[in-house]
């Protein structure tokens, strides 16, 4: 069966929310253990502990920007830090990801107890040149203060990224693997 992204994006509230428009295509989000981002199907967290690998169709003389999001947090019902971004890339030539100017490290997911299912979303956007992010935020994997009510949408108009070109995202809820990732960090509510 073949999904339409656009109705697919539409149907689960990414478009108008984050973007404007879907993407065109779907990207290939591979997590270890050959653990498949497959178009909002479920993942755990601890499956999805470690920074993926991203495919998309790339022009190889282009340069891209990779982000991925979290619209709900703290939950869906109320997302009041909305966005958390949990990996930032820009730069990238072509679709080599490690290559690119790495705005916000990937830091693992972390939905919270109780609050049911979150999105987390990969979006990448075509550059029309190459940007100049040394004034944007910067974000190790230890930090979670400039990932909080991340905006998509106004980040992609600073920097002119226009529609993303591809696209997808998993769903997680919380499990016991959550503590683990949130002992790496100074206790908050703040997500």
């Amino acid at each position: 069966m073949q999904v339409d992204i656009g109705q697919f994006f539409a149907e689960h509230d990414i478009v108008p929310m984050l973007v404007d428009r879907a993407p065109d295509a779907f990207a290939k989000v591979v997590y270890r253990g050959k653990k498949l981002v497959d178009a909002g199907k479920e993942l755990s967290p601890a499956e999805v502990r470690e920074e993926p690998k991203v495919e998309w169709y790339a022009d190889p003389t282009a340069l891209y920007t990779l982000i991925m999001t979290d619209p709900d947090s703290p939950s869906r019902m109320e997302p009041w830090n909305r966005e958390f971004a949990h990996w930032l890339v820009g730069n990238v030539p072509g679709r080599h990801v490690q290559n690119g100017d790495t705005l916000f490290e990937y830091i693992p997911v972390f939905p919270r107890s109780g609050v049911g299912f979150h999105r987390y979303i990969f979006l990448v956007f075509r550059q029309q040149s190459w940007n100049d992010y040394s004034q944007a935020p910067r974000a190790s994997s230890k930090n979670r203060t400039p990932r909080i009510r991340f905006c998509t949408r106004d980040f992609a108009r600073h920097y002119s990224l226009g529609s993303p070109v591809a696209g997808n995202f998993f769903i997680a809820q919380y499990d016991d693997y959550v503590p683990v990732i949130l002992s790496r960090y100074p206790a908050s509510d703040d997500y």
